[in-house]
């Protein structure tokens, strides 16, 4: 929910103090407020957004992850900063924080990749914002492919393959050519048999083929 306790300000640009919990963003954001709202039920948004944004972190929470929205009201002028305040929340309460302002959202977890929070992002409309959180959310655990698990079943596929060619090229070599077959494929009886000649007879008239003794 929403809190308006005073906390440590977000600071800006160079003037930062070297505060371990300070990160740069575009406008001054205090993070005491927002580290009790997350605290309490996992959101700090505005009262109307609260219920939709509870019901995502239950699903969440039944999926096996922890989940944290924050919803800020005040565009910033630096897309990055959301992620800058992401992750200065994260780092206390560990899981996932998305925190979604008007015109861009940032992301910072250690269960999710980098790689799929930035994916999730792609074409969130940022007018209802508990939409765009749920859209997110549901992005961000949709089933995807494994791509180190499929790069390695298939050097497993072709490395088999290749031992299996390598085998029977092996074998065929070991087996050698048929018994009483020559290279050119004619028996050896077959090559050395006398070729059958043709002479004239006389008899009782007539003629025929005589094959040698």
């Amino acid at each position: 929910m929403t809190g308006q306790s005073t906390g440590e300000l977000l600071a800006i640009g160079p003037l930062a103090a070297p505060h371990p919990r300070n990160t740069q963003v575009g406008s001054g954001i205090k993070l005491g407020p927002l580290r009790k709202d997350l605290a309490d039920d996992n959101v700090s948004a505005p009262a109307d957004q609260v219920p939709a944004l509870r019901e995502i972190v239950a699903k969440a929470a039944k999926d096996g992850h922890d989940v944290h929205f924050v919803v800020l009201t005040e565009r910033q002028p630096v897309f990055t900063n959301y992620r800058d305040i992401a992750t200065a929340l994260q780092k206390d309460t560990s899981g996932t924080v998305i925190v979604i302002g008007p015109n861009a959202v940032g992301s910072a977890s250690n269960e999710f990749s980098r790689v799929t929070l930035e994916q999730a992002t792609d074409n969130l409309k940022f007018a209802d914002q508990t939409q765009a959180a749920r859209q997110m959310y549901d992005k961000m655990t949709e089933p995807s492919i494994n791509w180190t698990v499929a790069t390695l079943v298939l050097i497993v596929v072709v490395v088999v393959g290749a031992v299996a060619a390598r085998l029977l090229g092996r074998r065929t070599d070991v087996s050698g050519p048929e018994e009483g077959v020559t290279e050119e494929g004619v028996t050896e009886d077959a090559a050395t048999e006398q070729p059958v000649t043709e002479e004239a007879v006389s008899g009782s008239g007539g003629s025929g083929w005589v094959l040698p003794n």
